[in-house]
């Protein structure tokens, strides 16, 4: 970690576990600059005005912890918090360990990214954004599984066998609705998640019905390395493989955040104040809110086959053209992590070919980067609403805006 209060991103020294061939000082210097700028001028929660307004004059909550928490990384160590705060066990170390997956896993993905390049204040960023939020039935979802894994009633499974269990469960795949990802406030018109999929779907519907399937993803402290890699594999197994024919790819908005947030993982595997159990936590954890955003999407059908019949609009491309394209694509950010993602995978899930638990194959990983980056459009966003990508890609009519594939491709 830096020795820094601010952003310092540096072409050689924090170049990050993936990234182009062709990093240069000049976008080095302009991404801290955004970072700071970022930091300083918006609070992480502002996404629409409403929002806004609810923030303004709250800054006991979220900058101060942010300010506490760099405070305590300058004073202590990134690795004397995170143990603390994070990984240690007792009651505050616990209650931001299920902190960190509210608001769709976006906690987690700050943590890895700032253990990723060496930031400290965005560690800080991510620890006070997981500590102030109240998604509460993580909380009752995470530790009902945690005890039912204890107990061992029945064997443990790879997480991409659980994830096809769940999609064959009637009350699993049954239990959310299109109606949470389509709901609109009567005054303004405006989509508001006033109903949550997974409170008031997935877990009042399917609750032990999941919590069964949840708590067989276990892992083995002396395995986290291929279970780190199993991960990160499905994860990109129900991002890239949730396609409907006759559609056009394109990537759910929900489940691609599964997929940035697993690589985090990669950067929990490196640090060495971290005990195997805790590691091996992080990933049960990981995997087990990855099986209830599946289920809140409808489970969908995962069609790999169809994923790797897709032809690209542009020939001859490798990840260097396809890295390019996502550098200049403009939306916020989404279509980049999660193709950086989807080459990261790819590296880690080598080894690991041979075994059945990695759906996702070697030569399937640049034709998923290139279905991704191929879906966009010119107009990604309007505001903070993205168009690129489907919500709840288990439901057929959340497909209909998007174009089917020509019949000479099918």
């Amino acid at each position: 970690m830096l020795q820094t209060d601010t952003y310092v991103i540096d072409s050689t020294a924090t170049p990050g576990l993936v990234h182009a061939d062709n990093l240069t000082e000049e976008s080095a210097q302009t991404t801290s600059q955004l970072l700071k700028e970022n930091n300083e001028k918006y609070h992480i929660f502002f996404t629409i005005e409403d929002h806004m307004g609810k923030c303004l004059g709250r800054e006991e909550n979220f900058r101060n912890f942010e300010k506490y928490f760099i405070g305590q990384i300058q004073k202590n160590g990134y690795e004397a918090v995170l143990q603390k705060y994070l990984v240690g066990g007792g009651d505050i170390g616990n209650d931001l360990h299920y902190r960190i997956y509210m608001g769709y896993v976006h906690g987690l993905i700050h943590i890895g990214l700032a253990l990723e390049f060496k930031q400290p204040l965005l560690l800080a960023e991510g620890l006070a954004q997981a500590a102030v939020h109240h998604d509460m039935w993580y909380i009752d979802y995470l530790s009902e599984a945690e005890a039912l894994a204890k107990e061992g009633r029945e064997s443990p499974l790879p997480l991409a066998t659980l994830i096809d269990m769940e999609r064959e469960d009637p009350k699993i795949s049954t239990s959310s609705s299109l109606d949470f990802h389509t709901q609109t406030r009567k005054h303004s018109g405006r989509w508001a998640m006033d109903k949550e999929l997974a409170r008031d779907g997935v877990l009042p519907n399917a609750k032990h019905d999941l919590l069964r399937l949840a708590a067989r993803w276990r892992v083995d402290p002396n395995d986290v390395e291929r279970a780190t890699a199993e991960l990160i594999n499905t994860a990109l197994y129900i991002t890239a493989g949730a396609q409907l024919p006759p559609y056009e790819c394109a990537f759910d908005f929900y489940l691609l955040h599964c997929l940035t947030a697993s690589i985090g993982h990669l950067s929990f595997l490196k640090q060495g104040f971290m005990t195997n159990e805790q590691k091996a936590r992080l990933l049960e954890y990981s995997g087990r809110v990855f099986m209830m955003t599946y289920a809140g999407m409808g489970a969908p059908q995962l069609h790999l086959d169809y994923l790797c019949a897709h032809r690209s609009k542009l020939p001859n491309q490798g990840w260097a053209e396809v890295f390019d394209r996502a550098c200049y694509h403009e939306d916020d950010g989404h279509m980049a992590k999660m193709i950086r993602s989807t080459k990261l995978a790819e590296e880690l899930s080598k080894p690991y070919d041979h075994l059945p638990e990695f759906r996702v194959k070697r030569g399937m990983f640049l034709t998923a980067g290139i279905a991704m980056i191929d879906s966009g459009s010119e107009q990604p966003m309007t505001w903070t609403k993205h168009w690129d990508f489907v919500r709840g890609a288990g439901f057929p009519d959340a497909w209909k805006a998007f174009p089917k594939r020509p019949v000479e491709h099918v």
